[in-house]
């Protein structure tokens, strides 16, 4: 009888530090990404991963941008060279970039010929290619798209919180569907952005996010840019 309670007693403690155990888990919040940017997760169902829609992005069709918080115009320039030298190709062309100051912003308008693949690939390099005390707190990318009539097809983007590679972005276009692009891959002509249903993004409460950073997104077409003829190997 004496081992019976012995043995009822230990389980009830190993059930109790069980559920102790559980529920810290629970309550342990998942840090977002280092943009400290709004994604949404389904905590009560996970859904499973999807293949997703991959929807064609025409490069002609959007007005495309860099906005990056604190950090210095030297830095954004010598990332894109360096970016610029990474395919070790002798063959080169000159491309124009813009920079214009807003507060502590650093605003880079892309070149209208540059492929989506190096365009997405720039927002990941210039969140730190290399150790400097003037990485950029926030490195996001936001393309607008010209038609007046087809704002609902503007989105924005920044690196993945999840995913300890690096690699990959997620993001949302402002008619709310959300999606994620596979950097190696996005090589593509009209790249690789699939849209998932899994991933929720809010184009709201990162536009409000920024705002609250110091950047009014609404002003950026309106900004003074200084051109910036920059060599990049092919």
């Amino acid at each position: 009888m004496k081992y019976i309670i012995i043995g009822v007693i230990a389980i009830v403690i190993i059930l109790i530090l069980f559920n102790q155990f559980v529920g810290k888990k629970e309550n342990n919040p998942i840090s977002q990404n280092t943009n400290s940017f709004k994604t949404k997760e389904n905590t009560a169902e996970q859904e499973k991963p999807t293949l997703g829609t991959l929807k064609k992005i025409k490069s002609e069709d959007y007005d495309r941008f860099i906005l990056t918080k604190s950090t210095t115009e030297s830095y954004i320039l010598k990332g894109i060279k360096e970016y610029g030298k990474l395919s070790g190709n002798e063959e080169f062309k000159i491309y124009n970039f813009g920079i214009a100051e807003y507060g502590d912003w650093k605003i880079i308008k892309v070149d209208q010929s540059i492929s989506f693949y190096v365009y997405h690939n720039l927002v990941g390099w210039l969140s730190g290619y290399e150790e400097n005390t003037a990485i950029p707190e926030l490195s996001i990318g936001f393309s607008k798209n010209k038609t007046e009539t087809e704002t609902q097809e503007d989105y924005l983007f920044f690196l993945d919180p999840e995913n300890e590679y690096g690699d990959t972005q997620i993001g949302t276009f402002r008619n709310g569907k959300s999606f994620s692009i596979y950097l190696p891959e996005a090589y593509e002509e009209y790249g690789n952005l699939t849209i998932k249903k899994e991933i929720q993004v809010s184009m709201k409460e990162n536009v409000d996010y920024i705002s609250e950073q110091g950047f009014n997104i609404s002003d950026i077409k309106s900004l003074k840019y200084t051109e910036h003829k920059i060599k990049m190997n092919e």
